[in-house]
Order: structure tokens, then C-alpha cells, then sequence
């Protein structure tokens, strides 16, 4: 019940930056802040890089971004990439909490850190210059919030815990598929060549451009975040597929054959470190567009699509082999991809492949759509939940 609520100051249910040790030059695991996604539990991914200096934590603390844009655009996870007793590190742009023991529950934590009662005081204490502005530390450790009992903290963090793990689990499964389907790509095509060198019957070699109907880069936008009219950029593109919640919307206008449709792969064409990444779309795209940082290829031919699409995934380090430029500087060059070669089976072959892997990327859009649906829900009974405008105190979970 509310009326059990105390009111605390965030510092005394959440230790900020606790003290641990790696030492220098010891090798551990690494969260960099790029691989955080926005409002998103889990840590994707980490490496394994030898210590020098960062925030240091264990599993079940929550990392919240420090610095503008990354806090505004929710990065803040919970850590469970390590094993008992391990000790990780990352940023120093980050910010640590713990929750306390036998004051704290540490998904309740993680929960409140991401809702409205701390993220809009902590963005309203940025200072620096801009672009470089940071989160006071002081100002987070001593908000005032009202605090329910640990047992309620614990069904609250429970309750919200259920649509993350969904959406872990949705992911997990979405990952699976598109291995197995690059794998039978891979099993299929890579290795096509006969005994004596030959291609099978009724094969041949082509190129990009004579089996596609567009090869382009996207748009300049003038970004309005009013409009309807989605733009995807090379942040979108990541793990092989497309997150559109990374997208943003720009004034409207006259796009023609630049809106992007179901089948176009999406291949990242500037820069350092990105260049290269490869998504297919395989939703109905609606009022949708990319950025001139990003090449659309469309296939001719809807036989053609998920055997252009798991080219595109599979062969990867070979277009960014394409690019020209120095380092900071590359770019893929439209007619580079259009000149790319790749064996073309005959129909028979297509039709066999597109009836086992269909199916499979089916399956990831309608995981993408119930994560996003999760999510939205999820966001919007937080902060009923975090302000006590819902009780959860008679759920049992």
C-alpha cells in the first residue's frame, strides 16, 4: 500500500560507483557504450580488452549513461554478462548503481533508474559545454524518492522484469534463426562450384547490378520530428537487422523510387567501423526512407529477394572490401556494388531456398513487432508503477 512508502534519498537504497578492483593490465570483460541500445535491458555484446582505467561492476548493477546524447537516448542497461564474483568495467561515462542489500531490489533499481522519477532530474543537471554536458552526480544520489517496502519493490521489479525477459527471449530466438538461415545459404551457395570447377546446370555467374532493379544511396534529410516520414540511418543497421526505434523523421517530401520497399537490402556505404553492415527489409516498409549514408539494392525480381538479402549478410568484409577513401574517409561506391559478382541458381533452386528461409524471417518480424509492442506497454505502465499510481501489491508473482 502507498501509505507504507518512505521517502529516501537515492543514495541510501543504491551505493553509486562501489568500489571494486581489476588490475592494470589484467584482462576482463569490457561494455563499451556503443553497444547499448536505447531502453533496452541487456548488454547486446562485450569484449575482452586488458584493463586501463573505467567504471568497474559486477552482475545485477545497473549502467546508466552520464553523458548528452547517450542519456537522453536511454542508454542504461542492467549487467548480467559476468560470472559470480566477477568484476567487469566500461566507460567512465557511466554511472553505477548497486542496490543496497536488505534495502534494495536490484531489478526495482534498475526500473526506477530508467524511469521519469530519475532520468528527468538527472538530464536536467547536465552541465558542461555543449555537446560534452554530463549528469551531476551529487544531484542523483540525493533525490528524493518515495520508496515502497522491499516485498513490494520486489513484485514491482518482477512484474516490469517479465516484458524484458520476453523480449530477451523473442531475441534469442531471432538470433537462432538467422543463423540457421545463413547457414543453409552458406551450405547452398558458398561452396557451388562442381568437382571440375564448373557451375551446376543452368547456373551462371552475375552481378549485382544486372539482377536488381535499383542500386542507389538514400536522401539528405531536414529533420522534423512532426512528420511521418521515417529515415533510417547507419545506426538502424545492426546484427543483421533493422531497428527502426534508432530512426528519426524528417520534413516531408518527394522521395520517388527512394522510399524503401519490402526485399531492398540496406548496406552501410560511409565511414569507419559500420561500413559494410547489411540488413534486408523484410516488413512492409510505409513512408519509409534511408540517408545518403545508406546504399538500397533492389532485387528484380521477388524470387530473387532472399537470395540477394543472405548475399548481402554472408558476405559482409567483401563489400566493405569495395570501399575507397582513406581511414576516416571510406565510402562504398555505387558502381563498385553494382559490379559485384555472385552465382545465380536457376528458379528451381531460388523457389526450394525461399521456402525454407521465408518462413524464418517471417517469424524474426513477428518477434520485432511483439518486442516493440512489449516494450511500448512496458514503458507506459513504468511510470504508474514508479510513482504509485498502480498497486501491484496483491499480484502474486
Amino acid at each position: 500500500m502507498r501509505s507504507e512508502w518512505t521517502k529516501k534519498k537515492l543514495s541510501d537504497i543504491a551505493d553509486f560507483n562501489p568500489r571494486e578492483t581489476i588490475k592494470k593490465g589484467a584482462v576482463a570483460k569490457k561494455i563499451s557504450m556503443d553497444v547499448l541500445r536505447p531502453f533496452y535491458r541487456d548488454v547486446p555484446y562485450y569484449t575482452e580488452e586488458c584493463f586501463s582505467g573505467g567504471t568497474k561492476f559486477r552482475n545485477g548493477d545497473t549502467i546508466m549513461a552520464r553523458i548528452t546524447p547517450c542519456l537522453e537516448n536511454g542508454k542504461t542497461a542492467q549487467v548480467s554478462i559476468l560470472n559470480d564474483g566477477e568484476v567487469g568495467f566500461g566507460s567512465t561515462e557511466y554511472i553505477v548503481f548497486r542496490a543496497k542489500e536488505g534495502i534494495a531490489d536490484k531489478d526495482y533499481l534498475y526500473y526506477l533508474v530508467c524511469s521519469p522519477e530519475v532520468r528527468e532530474p538527472a538530464i536536467k543537471s547536465m552541465v558542461g559545454s555543449s555537446g560534452r554536458q554530463r549528469v551531476q552526480a551529487d544531484v542523483v544520489k540525493n533525490l528524493q524518492i518515495e520508496v515502497p517496502p522491499l516485498v513490494e519493490q520486489r513484485k514491482f521489479g518482477s512484474f516490469l522484469k517479465s516484458f524484458d525477459d520476453k523480449i530477451a527471449l523473442n531475441d534469442k530466438i531471432n538470433k537462432n534463426l538467422l543463423e540457421q538461415a545463413l547457414a543453409i545459404y552458406k551450405d547452398w551457395f558458398c561452396d557451388y562450384a562442381l568437382s571440375d570447377g564448373t557451375l551446376p546446370e543452368n547456373w551462371k555467374i552475375t552481378t549485382i547490378d544486372a539482377i536488381s532493379s535499383l542500386v542507389t544511396r538514400g536522401i539528405a534529410p531536414k529533420y522534423d520530428d512532426s512528420s511521418d516520414q521515417i529515415v533510417l540511418n547507419q545506426k538502424c543497421i545492426r546484427d543483421h537487422t533493422i531497428d527502426i526505434s534508432l530512426a528519426r523523421r524528417h520534413l516531408p517530401k518527394k522521395i520517388n523510387e527512394k522510399w524503401i520497399s519490402k526485399g531492398d537490402l540496406l548496406i552501410n556505404s560511409t565511414g569507419t567501423g559500420t561500413l559494410g553492415r547489411v540488413a534486408q527489409v523484410w516488413f512492409e516498409a510505409n513512408n519509409m526512407t534511408v540517408d545518403s549514408h545508406v546504399t538500397i539494392v533492389r532485387p528484380k525480381d521477388s524470387i530473387l529477394q532472399s537470395y540477394i538479402g543472405f548475399w548481402g549478410l554472408s558476405h559482409e568484409s567483401e563489400i566493405e572490401a569495395q570501399h575507397t577513401g582513406s581511414t576516416g574517409q571510406t565510402e562504398l561506391p555505387r558502381d563498385r556494388v553494382k559490379a559485384m559478382e555472385l552465382p545465380l541458381p536457376d528458379e528451381d533452386t531460388l523457389s526450394k531456398f525461399n521456402e525454407l528461409v521465408i518462413p524464418m524471417t517471417s517469424t524474426v518480424i513477428s518477434n520485432q513487432e511483439e518486442n516493440a509492442r512489449l516494450s511500448q506497454l512496458r514503458d507506459a505502465l513504468l511510470p504508474k508503477l514508479m510513482s504509485g499510481e498502480l498497486d501491484v501489491s496483491d499480484i502474486d508473482l
